[in-house]
């Protein structure tokens, strides 16, 4: 309290203001190797401006530390926007966005442990992730932490949600879920345990990779496979070879009812 007490005095006795001016965002700033960087993204941590005589200052700040760039909540507005900038202890060179006319994207960040949890958002999909800290870097060899994913949850335009689970290890991904407005998806074990489709048109059960699993699909009539065999081919196969016995002495199986099971059983299973 002291300290702040001491600024407002020096204000007071001096004559010093803290200014605020409209400018326009003419270069936004990223930073292409952060370590919670995925599929191609930069982080932005500050921005070049122009003001309204012409002058350009530039890396004007989105967040309170530029230090500690992996923590925290930055909006980052959209090239060519007007914002207003202010100045940090009368340091014009040392400046931060207050406040914003147009946003193109706004990430959180908040680590907690070795656990670290993340939102990001723009105009066309939100991103929520969780990750863990695999190594904790080093300050003096400028050697970053780094983390592996433990969940992802993606929500875009194109009307699809996607979520992801790692395992413990964080090498291999447990369960991907997509949810889109025609079809739900599960796969287990990255195409290497069991997958189920449900739409309009079917509901599907099967062991991945297909060639030799299990198989179940419903759609207006049954599919049951197992390995190379079906169900229906099956039964039908049993069904004719019963219809070929010829009993010489008792009665002979009725031909005509064995036909007629079979049409039913073709009536509920398929082979393709």
């Amino acid at each position: 309290m002291a300290e702040i007490a001491n600024i407002i005095k020096k204000i007071a006795t001096e004559g010093q203001k803290i200014s605020t001016y409209p400018a326009k965002v003419v270069r936004v700033n990223t930073e292409p190797n952060m370590p919670h960087n995925d599929q191609g993204e930069q982080d932005a941590y500050s921005v070049d401006i122009m003001r309204a005589d012409g002058a350009e200052i530039p890396h004007v700040r989105l967040k309170a530390s530029v230090q500690d760039k992996e923590r925290g909540i930055v909006c980052v507005p959209k090239v060519g926007s007007w914002v207003l900038v202010s100045i940090i202890e009368t340091t014009e060179t040392r400046a931060f966005i207050s406040q914003y006319s147009e946003i193109d994207q706004i990430f959180l960040r908040i680590e907690k442990d070795d656990t670290y949890f993340e939102l990001r958002t723009d105009g066309d999909a939100t991103k929520l992730s969780y990750k863990r800290q695999e190594s904790a870097g080093d300050a003096t060899t400028n050697t970053p932490a780094t983390y592996k994913d433990i969940a992802k949850l993606n929500f875009g335009a194109d009307k699809v949600l996607k979520a992801k689970f790692w395992d413990d290890a964080g090498d291999n991904v447990t369960q991907e879920t997509t949810i889109a407005h025609d079809q739900v998806k599960i796969d287990f074990d990255q195409g290497e345990g069991y997958q189920a489709v449900m739409d309009s048109q079917k509901v599907l059960f099967k062991e991945t990779p297909e060639e030799g699993g299990l198989n179940f699909e419903l759609t207006d009539k049954y599919k049951v496979e197992a390995g190379n065999k079906n169900l229906k081919t099956e039964l039908d196969a049993l069904i004719d070879e019963i219809s070929k016995i010829v009993v010489v002495q008792g009665t002979s199986p009725n031909v005509g009812a064995l036909m007629t099971i079979k049409n039913n059983i073709n009536s509920i299973l398929k082979e393709e």
